[in-house]
């Protein structure tokens, strides 16, 4: 007869335990329609952007802001832990080219690739890539909600900006200006 309420109990605190997990776990976008979050910094917050990132001494400031944002303990790219080195070394160089590529033909855009603070990152995010550090004011400011895969941010100089959630591939780069209205647009209005 006591095992009943035993097991009542024992079942609560699973129930309690995956709830919690699932609640506090990186939240993993595929629906295009949930993606993408905008909203306007002030100001005051937009002055304080431009002051962080003039810290960075790989790139110069621009009009526009593009932040690639990882986060620590990110399961994403660990299918390709195991790979060999030399393949690892093409992902990351591959990954790294497109980005020079894009910031080549955008003269107006600056981007940036952060990441949390921590120790736990994939082999292809943890070595070879122009990768700084975020000390805590990125997260603050912009990157609150830890997703799989990173989220992106679009910092226009009116201080609209766009977040593009679960972001492995830096598809943030594929936008144009009329699909950043356009999604910006979609996006202040919900």
């Amino acid at each position: 007869m006591k095992r009943i309420p035993k097991i009542k109990s024992q079942l609560f605190t699973f129930l309690f335990l995956s709830i919690f997990m699932y609640a506090c776990s990186p939240k993993l976008y595929v629906d295009e329609s949930k993606r993408y979050q905008a909203g306007t910094l002030t100001d005051a917050q937009i002055d304080s952007l431009h002051t962080f990132l003039k810290q960075n001494e790989r790139l110069a400031l621009k009009d526009t802001i593009i932040i690639k944002y990882d986060f620590n303990k990110d399961v994403c790219w660990n299918d390709l832990n195991y790979q060999n080195p030399e393949f690892l070394n093409n992902v990351r160089w591959t990954f790294q080219k497109n980005i020079l590529e894009k910031a080549a033909a955008r003269p107006k855009v600056a981007i940036y690739q952060y990441r949390e603070v921590g120790e736990s990152f994939s082999q292809v995010k943890s070595k070879g890539l122009e990768i700084e550090t975020d000390p805590g004011f990125l997260k603050k400011l912009l990157f609150k909600e830890v997703t799989t895969c990173g989220t992106s941010a679009i910092v226009l100089p009116n201080g609209k900006f766009l977040l593009v959630k679960s972001d492995p591939q830096f598809s943030a780069l594929l936008l144009n200006a009329k699909d950043i209205e356009a999604r910006l647009l979609e996006n202040l209005v919900k």
